[in-house]
């Protein structure tokens, strides 16, 4: 009976180094997009999303 090899065996494991870029990168991602839903949900209401941004 044949056994499956896991990923892991297969040498396909990321890298520490990838791993913080990958959290890193999904970070930078996510603050993009709920920063553009915000300023689009703002927007329809007719409210400035740049006003906290302002002096």
């Amino acid at each position: 009976m044949a056994e499956r090899a896991s990923m892991a065996d297969q040498g396909t494991q990321v890298s520490t180094g990838m791993k913080i870029v990958f959290i890193v990168g999904s970070l930078i991602v996510a603050a993009l997009y709920f920063t553009w839903l915000d300023w689009a949900l703002m927007n329809m209401q007719g409210l400035d999303y740049f006003y906290m941004f302002r002096k």
